[in-house]
């Protein structure tokens, strides 16, 4: 079927032939060029034209082809630069509850396999291959790898307090270099370095970070506070006898009525010059407390009881004590669990801190003690 010429086209191609007649008729009448010379200049002329709408095509097309390059690259950075954004998204997502869920538990015991984090974390780690160099995505897949190894080792620790700072330090040496991997490979930034492990371990560990769990009874805040007691005034050079409390605290909290207590700590702290030992006894009935306990009940030493008023007043004597006393700042109540410090005690971090200061009060009391039964050669 023959295409029909379009008026357009008629009116391109006549004006042509006409430009071209007035171009001749031109330079014949005002004589630009003899007629017996006007071809040569004529076909000069065109192959300048030729000459410059070449060049020209060809600038263009470079500009074109320039421009597309460009206009490609930019929309690959973006893209790129979603997916990353993308994939740190979703893995923060997946790793939060600390651990890799593959399927959930509904209502009825049945499983739920609609939720499947391995499949979603699969997926996004194939859009990072899909955007990333070799190099790039083997060290994505690494970095991933040992964070869910560090998450199952983590999990499976039984004093998660003890590594806390140690795993979160391990998560954020990871996380840190994913982002570093993924930023060198956006912006070809040979520079990106991260933060050392063991300084992000020492920033967390000044934090004072705790697992939030349930609280601990109050027969395993006694267990503790007897344990760390021992361990402490044992490290200050004192004579402790390890003794297990849990059967005494166990018994403590049988019952209300006539429950097993006035039991403790004690060991000798000095010899007198008649050959008596002085103990040192810490003791719980409601409260905690501590003194100086006489060998035998009501058994008489003035020198001793007069002495160990001299150094506080706070100290009371009674048929088995030459002198004891409460802690002034640091009441615990374990029947009640209503004194002051007790929150202290409760907290996984600041009751480690606590202990510490009791022990070096009752280290103080001894010490003044010796200081001045040396000074009265008791």
């Amino acid at each position: 079927m023959k295409s029909k010429t379009r008026p357009k086209d008629l009116f391109f191609y006549g004006s042509l032939i006409i430009l071209v007649a007035l171009f001749f008729a031109g330079a014949i009448l005002f004589k630009v060029y003899e007629i017996e010379i006007l071809p040569s200049p004529f076909f000069g002329a065109l192959m300048g034209v030729f000459i410059t709408a070449f060049v020209t095509a060809f600038l263009l097309r470079g500009q074109t082809e320039g421009d597309e390059k460009r206009e490609k690259s930019v929309k690959v950075f973006e893209k790129k630069q979603e997916v990353y954004h993308t994939f740190l998204e979703k893995f923060q997502k997946i790793i939060q509850n600390g651990d890799i869920q593959i399927g959930t538990k509904k209502e009825d015991g049945g499983i739920d396999y609609t939720t499947d984090e391995l499949k979603d974390l699969i997926f996004q780690l194939g859009y990072i291959q899909m955007h990333a160099n070799k190099d790039t995505t083997n060290n994505v897949f690494e970095r991933v790898s040992i964070i869910i190894q560090e998450m199952n080792n983590f999990n499976s620790e039984k004093d998660k307090e003890k590594y806390l700072a140690k795993f979160y330090a391990s998560l954020s040496e990871e996380i840190f270099g994913i982002v570093s991997v993924l930023k060198r490979d956006l912006y070809d930034d040979s520079n990106t370095e991260t933060i050392e492990k063991n300084k992000i371990e020492d920033l967390l560990r000044e934090c004072n970070l705790f697992i939030e769990t349930n609280e601990l009874k109050k027969h395993e805040l006694q267990l503790y506070f007897w344990a760390e007691l021992q361990e402490l005034l044992a490290a200050k050079g004192y004579d402790i006898k390890w003794h297990d409390f849990k059967q005494d605290v166990d018994e403590y909290y049988a019952r209300a009525r006539n429950r097993h207590r006035w039991y403790g700590i004690e060991f000798p702290v000095y010899q007198s010059r008649n050959g008596e030992t002085i103990t040192f006894k810490i003791e719980v009935e409601n409260e905690y407390y501590y003194g100086f306990i006489r060998p035998e009940p009501n058994k008489e030493d003035n020198e001793i009881a007069k002495l160990i008023r001299s150094i506080s007043e706070s100290y009371k004597t009674n048929e088995y004590w030459y002198g004891y006393k409460y802690s002034s700042r640091y009441r615990l109540n374990f029947w009640n669990s209503n004194s002051p410090e007790f929150e202290r005690l409760k907290h996984p971090i600041k009751r480690k801190q606590l202990l510490h200061e009791i022990a070096e009060e009752i280290d103080t009391e001894i010490q003044k003690f010796l200081k001045k039964a040396d000074e009265e050669h008791l």
